[in-house]
């Protein structure tokens, strides 16, 4: 199967990311040279480890592995807008990714993220290259030089970059199946790790 292990974010965080993303979907951009793709809203998560295909067999070893995580609950805080490759907005020439930023808990999300690594590099999956704490909004689809398109991106990230989001407690740790469909992925709990 599918899967990644993640933190999914409340449901009042969820209803602030779909605004946000309201503010993007309402730019009058020339959808011939440029598509914007939204993460479903109600979906929104953030990843601390993506598996890939798991064999049947391994899940149960995963399973295992979660249940001995030993981190605590935590808060976190999500606030403004950015985007991937990074550049300075005034450099920037392409926008693949549009992402919400965590400014609080980042350090208790590291450690987190780092206990899944050590514990599934046991099971033989590869390390993470960099962790990144944040939420994916929105891809970007450019399909030319879609200059005053990406400007206007770039206008909206600007004023959003310190708008905010949100806090919620982390009590959870998931295990998630992703089926692929021609309407986006869907998503599947597997296991549930209670963070105590």
């Amino acid at each position: 199967m599918r899967a990644f292990i993640a933190v999914d974010l409340s449901e009042e965080i969820k209803a602030k990311i779909k605004e946000v993303q309201k503010q993007f979907a309402n730019l009058e951009i020339d959808q011939s040279r440029i598509k914007l793709k939204f993460v479903n809203a109600w979906q929104a998560h953030q990843t601390v480890k993506f598996l890939g295909d798991v064999p049947e067999n391994k899940v149960e070893d995963v399973k295992r592995e979660l249940a001995e995580i030993s981190q605590k609950p935590f808060d976190i805080g999500m606030r403004g807008v950015g985007f991937f490759p990074e550049a300075s907005l005034e450099k920037a020439r392409n926008i693949k990714v549009v992402w919400i930023g965590i400014e609080k808990g980042v350090e208790e999300l590291k450690a987190l993220q780092e206990e899944v690594e050590s514990r599934l590099n046991a099971l033989g999956f590869p390390s993470e290259k960099r962790f990144s704490a944040h939420v994916t909004i929105c891809r970007v689809k450019m399909m030319s030089r879609a200059r005053d398109e990406i400007g206007l991106i770039l206008k909206k990230i600007a004023e959003l970059r310190d708008v905010a989001v949100g806090e919620m407690l982390v009590e959870e740790l998931k295990l998630k199946k992703s089926t692929l469909t021609p309407k986006g992925p869907v998503y599947e709990d597997v296991y549930v790790k209670k963070l105590r």
